[in-house]
């Protein structure tokens, strides 16, 4: 695999133990915060970024996130079984995942199947959403040094 950016190879020994460090802390908040279980991260994250993608929330602040100001979703619909090919988890594996989301009010599944993340979830996931802002300001700080 060619890496093009000459910044990230010809800095590497500076940039990847920090990645590798403020990464490990992500997960760790991760972890708490989804009681020890990433994979609901992972559908969580893959649900959000279908329902709404990125290209739609490219003007947002943090406080207009926060506050649940998000423009409405225009996205793909997901379902169980899309999640399921997106991840490579067995759909079974999935459905339990699911329904584990959906009782902790962090998503939910509308008549057709199709599943969104809830407006709870902002507020229920501040300190994984704080978690990965510092992650991001760390690479920064590195990246740009």
């Amino acid at each position: 695999m060619a890496i093009d950016d000459d910044h990230l190879t010809t800095h590497f020994g500076r940039i990847w133990p920090a990645h590798v460090e403020a990464l490990t802390g992500l997960l760790i908040q991760l972890r708490q915060q989804f009681d020890g279980d990433l994979d609901l991260m992972l559908i969580l994250g893959i649900i959000g970024t279908r329902a709404q993608p990125a290209r739609q929330a490219s003007a947002m602040t943090y406080a207009q996130f926060m506050a649940g100001e998000r423009p409405t979703p225009a996205g793909r619909p997901i379902n169980i079984q899309s999640v399921a090919e997106c991840s490579g988890m067995a759909r079974e594996t999935v459905r339990r995942k699911v329904s584990k989301l959906e009782q902790m009010r962090l998503i939910t599944r509308e008549a057709n199947g199709n599943l969104l993340v809830t407006p709870e979830a902002t507020r229920a996931l501040t300190p994984a959403t704080e978690a990965s802002l510092r992650y991001m300001a760390e690479m920064r700080q590195h990246f740009v040094a």
